[in-house]
């Protein structure tokens, strides 16, 4: 019996499915100076979200960006000195980034995407898989929600051009901070692959990519905005769920309004994944980190100037968004 244990091993019939938990996070202006409060509850929350691929938003440098890493997690970022909110991602080992690269690094696509963040792509390699991890942040709403949809809009068209004779072949995961909810245009764009889809609550199954924190925003569960509501948190985890955050979402499109006056609940889910149809049946899992550390403490305020960017209060807060992230088995 022990000599057939043994071929089963050998021929790789007992071997365990790999599963990989991949991970998006936007830190509120990640530099080299922030406080060791700060630091500390940062790799509080790498720690206990413990993701095999993290796509991260805001990181001023590499230098900043394992300044909360442990050891074990490879960095791949551009390090571009003109750019001080850059696209990075980390993968822990055993997995590694076999390949680098903006997509749209031409100044023709800035409207599309701001400055140099162009969408970044890593090939991940590793327990006998190749993804394609594409990182994403599109322009945020500052300036009004109805005039920069368009820019969020443009941004999915070129990415679904991008992806449109790759989806197919290619393991794609594509993640970040959308600055929209999975019922915004921008989002049925790359869910539908169709330039023309509308904005409002699927009708129909994503046809081009899957996002598979759609799910989330049926419960009202958000990404953005839970440091104003938990701040001074005592207990070690907080409630995902706040009410009315997708109506309140979808009531305000396409009309002019004023963010901080108007909108009642301002807590969102603007961090998604995304991945295409190729992926859709190992997702076996998703979820928003809810750990304390990730909330707690003073809000941190950076001023623009132009292309200069420097901060005007430095708090203790990780960061205004929170992880979200997904498990795949394979």
């Amino acid at each position: 019996m022990r000599w057939l244990c043994t071929l089963v091993l050998l021929m790789g019939c007992g071997a365990p499915p790999a599963t990989i938990k991949v991970a998006t996070y936007n830190i509120y202006w990640l530099d080299d100076g922030i406080s060791t409060e700060r630091r500390e509850r940062l790799q509080q929350v790498v720690r206990e979200l413990d993701a095999d691929i993290i796509g991260f938003q805001e990181i001023q440098s590499r230098a900043a960006l394992a300044n909360i890493l442990p050891d074990h997690y490879e960095i791949g970022i551009l390090d571009d000195d003109e750019e001080l909110l850059e696209l990075a991602v980390a993968v822990k080992r055993p997995l590694t980034i076999a390949s680098l690269e903006m997509i749209f690094p031409d100044e023709m696509y800035d409207d599309a995407f701001p400055r140099k963040r162009d969408l970044l792509e890593a090939r991940v390699e590793g327990v006998g898989q190749s993804l394609h991890v594409l990182v994403h942040h599109a322009k945020s709403r500052r300036g009004g929600r109805v005039e920069t949809d368009e820019r969020r809009v443009k941004a999915s068209k070129r990415i679904v051009e991008s992806l449109t004779s790759r989806v197919e072949q290619d393991r794609v995961i594509l993640l970040g901070d959308f600055n929209d909810n999975p019922d915004d245009q921008s989002l049925n764009i790359l869910e539908y692959g169709i330039s023309n889809a509308v904005g409002g609550i699927d009708e129909k199954p994503d046809a081009f990519l899957y996002n598979i924190t759609e799910s989330l925003l049926e419960k009202n569960y958000c990404s953005y905005g839970y440091n104003y509501l938990y701040d001074d948190i005592k207990e070690p985890t907080f409630d995902p769920v706040v009410e009315g955050a997708r109506e309140e979402n979808n009531k305000w499109r396409g009309r002019e309004h004023d963010f901080f006056n108007d909108v009642k609940v301002k807590a969102i889910l603007f961090d998604q994944i995304l991945v295409s149809q190729n992926l859709k049946d190992h997702v076996v899992d998703r979820g928003v980190f809810t750990g304390a550390s990730a909330v707690v403490g003073t809000r941190s305020r950076i001023r623009f100037k132009g292309d200069d960017l420097s901060y005007t209060k430095r708090g203790s807060f990780a960061s205004d968004h929170v992880p979200v992230w997904a498990l795949l088995k394979f």
